[in-house]
C-alpha cells in the first residue's frame, strides 16, 4: 500500500480507522491444497501469506486511494496483524495508552451493562491496543462501545489466530467453520487465519474509564479526562469469505 496516499485518504484517522477496511478492500481467492507436510499452503504461496510463527493467512487487497465506504466491523487482515504484532493503537498506529505499572489499553466492545467485579484475566482478544485520544473518538462514534469495558494489561502475550478452519474430505479441503488455533500446536496447519490473537494476562478492569468512555456514546460533547495522565503514558468482528480450495 502507498503509505503518503493513504494518510492523505484518511487512513489512520477516526474517519479511517488503521485497522478498518474499506470497501473496496475485498478478500482474494487463492487455490488452497494440502502440503506434503500435512499443512494447509497455497499454490501460488507468497511470503506475505504467513506470519513468522508459520500461519497462513486469508489474502486482501488494499485501497490506499480511500475509496468506497469504511466497513468498521471489518477488520483487513493484514493491517489488524500489523497492529496486534506491534502492539499499537488501532486507529491512529501510534503508541498506545499505557499505565503507570507498563499496562496497554485495550478497549473491548459489547461488555456487561455492570463491569464490576468482571473477571478477564486469560481472556483471548483479537482487538488491538488504544491509546487515549482515539478511544475518546471511538467511543463518541461507535455503538458497540456504549457497553465497552477499559482494560489495562500488563501481559498481552502472543497466542494464535482466528480465522476458518479446513478438513480433507473426499472430494478436496472443505471448511469446517470458523475457530482459534494457538501458535505451535497441529491446529494451527488447519486454519487460514483473518485475526491475531492474545491472551490478555494480568488483566485489571478500569472502572471510571469504563464510565467515561460509555457517556461519550450516550454525549459526545463530553471532553477527556485531564486528571487521566497523572498515571499514564502515550498521548480497541466479523466473517471472512473463505478461500476456495
Amino acid at each position: 500500500m502507498d503509505a503518503l496516499t493513504a494518510r492523505t485518504a484518511g487512513l489512520g484517522t477516526p474517519r479511517w480507522p488503521f485497522i478498518s477496511r474499506r470497501s473496496t478492500e475485498r478478500p482474494q481467492h487463492a487455490r488452497l491444497l494440502l502440503r506434503p507436510d500435512g499443512i494447509l499452503g497455497y499454490a501460488d504461496e507468497r511470503e506475505e501469506d504467513r506470519d513468522t510463527e508459520g500461519g497462513l493467512w486469508a489474502r486482501i487487497t488494499s485501497d490506499p486511494t480511500g475509496g468506497g465506504t469504511v466497513k468498521n466491523a471489518l477488520p483487513h487482515y493484514y493491517r489488524q496483524r500489523h497492529l496486534m504484532r506491534e502492539l499499537l493503537c488501532q486507529v491512529c498506529a501510534g503508541a498506545p495508552a499505557r499505565h503507570r505499572d507498563g499496562g496497554f489499553l485495550f478497549v473491548l466492545p459489547d461488555g456487561p451493562k455492570m463491569p464490576s467485579g468482571l473477571d478477564m484475566e486469560g481472556v483471548r482478544e483479537a482487538t488491538p491496543p488504544l491509546c487515549l485520544r482515539c478511544a475518546d473518538a471511538s467511543a463518541a462514534g461507535c455503538p458497540r462501545l456504549r457497553r465497552c469495558v477499559a482494560l489495562w494489561v500488563r501481559r498481552p502475550v502472543l497466542y494464535g489466530v482466528h480465522g476458518l478452519t479446513y478438513r480433507l474430505v473426499p472430494s478436496g479441503l472443505q471448511v469446517a467453520g470458523p475457530g482459534m488455533a494457538a501458535y505451535e500446536t497441529p491446529a494451527l496447519g488447519g486454519m487460514v487465519a483473518t485475526q491475531m490473537v492474545r491472551r490478555l494476562n494480568h488483566v485489571s478492569v478500569d472502572r471510571e474509564l469504563t464510565a467515561h468512555l460509555r457517556a461519550l456514546g450516550r454525549a459526545p460533547a463530553i471532553p477527556p479526562l485531564p486528571e487521566r495522565q497523572n498515571h499514564l503514558s502515550g498521548t480497541p468482528h466479523q466473517s471472512a469469505t473463505p478461500p476456495r480450495p
